[in-house]
């Protein structure tokens, strides 16, 4: 059986499958350099979403980190493009943590998705 998704309900489809993936939130809390973190198990060292809340002077910058291998998932799974589902992650990363906006970063930061502890 076939099934269509029009363009205006990919985000939605997308956002119910990354709730399904039961992430792992972990929130350092720190004043200082603060990072959440969207684990699939508690063991993992390497994030699939990192969340940079605050920088060393305590402003909010709410940049966001998409591991290349979620997106790629995405991608190919939902037949959408790179900067489609990294809107649609974004708009679900501000859903979930309750934030008002934040900013993608898409390049070679894959460190910030390591977990500090």
């Amino acid at each position: 059986m076939k099934y269509l998704i029009t363009e205006s309900q990919i985000d939605r489809v997308v956002s119910i499958y990354l709730n399904n993936q039961d992430f792992v939130i972990y929130d350092n809390k720190k004043k200082f350099n603060n990072y959440i973190y969207f684990l699939n198990s508690e063991s993992d060292r390497e994030s699939q979403i990192s969340v940079y809340t605050n920088n060393a002077f305590g402003e909010v910058r709410n940049w966001v980190f998409v591991n290349s291998d979620l997106i790629e998932e995405l991608s190919t799974f939902f037949s959408i493009d790179r900067l489609d589902c990294l809107n649609i992650i974004k708009m679900w990363v501000n859903n979930t943590l309750g934030i008002s906006d934040s900013t993608i970063w898409d390049g070679p930061y894959d460190y910030r998705l390591m977990v500090n502890e």
